[in-house]
């Protein structure tokens, strides 16, 4: 019975993960991108492909980020596919006076559905994850 729920669970995980979509953009090339606005940003939804250069190369997505930046006074946002790191919800990264960052990162709840749309994250894989170790003790 536990072997069937796992199978369950990571097939619903998979599904999940494919056909990754995320919203890709920055606000510096387009100022919509700022916004949190998921119907604002439609046009931006872009299905995530493996990286084809790189130490990654080969990697598929594993989620989305955004990264809210403000460089000397200047402040943009940055929407894009995620292939490595953990979902964390605005992690302050700062460099020197001048620079501060704030990196999301999340997994798609929904298949095609992204989720860097906006700031707070939180992802059901997380609780699917936790499940499948209760179970395969």
């Amino acid at each position: 019975m536990r072997a069937a729920c796992f199978i369950l669970l990571a097939s619903l995980a998979l599904g999940v993960s494919a056909n990754l979509s995320c919203y890709q953009c920055t606000s510096n090339e387009n100022p919509t991108c700022g916004v949190n606005d998921e119907s604002a940003l439609a046009a931006f939804k872009k299905v995530c492909e493996p990286l084809s250069e790189g130490s990654l190369k080969g990697t598929a997505a594993i989620g989305c980020r955004k990264i809210s930046q403000n460089v000397e006074g200047t402040s943009s946002t940055i929407r894009e596919c995620a292939y490595s790191g953990e979902n964390v919800d605005g992690f302050k990264k700062t460099g020197n006076h001048g620079i501060q960052l704030y990196y999301y990162q999340c997994e798609n709840e929904q298949s095609g559905t992204p989720c860097n749309s906006i700031g707070n994250v939180f992802s059901p894989l997380s609780i699917l994850t936790l499940i499948a170790i209760y179970l395969l003790q």
